[in-house]
């Protein structure tokens, strides 16, 4: 019985606002990547410009402005999350800062519901994601082995 190959969907965000910045360029080269040498991930970027500043006046019968709807879903259906940013006074950039959009409540519905592929201990016991995680693993070990200088001089000309 051949074990069914599911996609990891990476959701992908820039700490800069910059178009041409080097950590969108980080994450346009592991979108290509991912692409030419991870079967079964995909990474998608996730514009962050059109967010409003956090205001809660913004907040319309329950509802986010339609941006940040349109936000918490994309980060809603992602596996994992991948961040690209500069450090800035030994923390995140100030748009990584304001994105507390994701952590509302709305957002985060399934937080406290027990995830059913770990026992009451926290031990991973699904075989099939045990199985999964392992080539998410063997992923991320061959994309780092890739991220040799000869790759990594030829960035900055893939564009979103």
């Amino acid at each position: 019985m051949a074990a069914s190959k599911s996609v990891i969907n990476v959701a992908a965000l820039c700490g800069s606002l910059r178009s041409a910045s080097f950590n969108r360029g980080l994450i346009r080269y592991a979108m290509k990547l991912s692409k030419e040498a991870i079967e079964g991930m995909e990474i998608e970027y996730v514009d962050i410009s059109p967010l409003p500043l956090l205001n809660t006046d913004l907040i319309v019968g329950g509802k986010f402005p339609p941006a940040v709807e349109a936000f918490g879903q994309q980060i809603l259906k992602a596996d994992g999350l991948l961040f690209a940013t500069a450090e800035n006074n030994f923390s995140v950039s100030g748009v990584f800062l304001d994105l507390h959009y994701v952590n509302k409540p709305h957002f985060n519905v399934n937080a406290f519901q027990p995830p059913p592929k770990f026992d009451s201990d926290g031990n991973l016991i699904d075989e099939a994601t045990m199985e999964s995680l392992k080539q998410v693993l063997q992923a991320l070990r061959t994309f780092t082995l890739r991220l040799q200088p000869k790759y990594i001089t030829s960035f900055h000309s893939f564009k979103l």
